[in-house]
């Protein structure tokens, strides 16, 4: 019933609602612009990545925006498109790199026999994998705002699959400023909880 209510809503009001944490209107919203999404999808071409792919990261850029924007410095149209767009550059450029490689071009053989009795293949709930991949996106934002750069870099780098001993000599600091950042962080996600 609620919904019915919320698609006369303008889509400003559709996100305050969200921010609220009614589900109904992230629903609505991703329901409005999903079109908008696939269109930005479909300006990218990756040999390695499936447009579904992309367009499901597209989606998370569109939930970022929904619990990001602010109505006082633009429409939201505009704040989602520009979300939606850095979201999957941000995919395929992480997938591009080549220490990535291997992993963007493995194939999940879990799964790939059918049991014994013949039971159907489960698909993912991709709602849920869309959801938990954006929340984690915002965490990760989140605490990457309180950092200063230099610890910035040092985090993501760590994040990147390089050693402490790799990241130490880019930066030109010892091994024991990169584990207290890797701490630091840790610890703040775990304030979180």
């Amino acid at each position: 019933m609620l919904k019915y209510r919320l698609r006369s809503k303008r889509v400003e009001e559709l996100v305050e609602y969200a921010q609220a944490g009614f589900k109904e209107a992230i629903d609505l919203i991703v329901e409005k612009y999903y079109p908008m999404v696939v269109k930005i999808a479909s300006q990218y071409f990756a040999s390695w990545a499936e447009h579904e792919d992309i367009v499901q990261n597209g989606l998370v850029g569109l939930i970022k925006a929904i619990f990001y924007y602010d109505r006082t410095k633009s429409s939201f149209t505009s704040f989602a498109w520009r979300s939606v767009d850095s979201e999957i550059k941000s995919f395929l450029t992480y997938l591009n790199r080549k220490k990535n490689r291997m992993l963007s071009d493995a194939v999940n053989v879990d799964g790939m026999e059918k049991e014994e009795d013949d039971a159907p293949f489960e698909v993912p709930d991709s709602e849920t994998d869309v959801a938990r991949s954006a929340f984690s996106g915002i965490i990760l934002e989140m605490v990457l705002e309180l950092l200063n750069e230099k610890e910035k870099e040092i985090f993501l780098r760590w994040l990147d699959g390089y050693s402490y001993g790799e990241i130490a000599k880019e930066f030109g600091v010892n091994t024991k400023k990169v584990d207290n950042t890797v701490q630091k962080v840790k610890r703040m996600i775990s304030g979180l909880g």
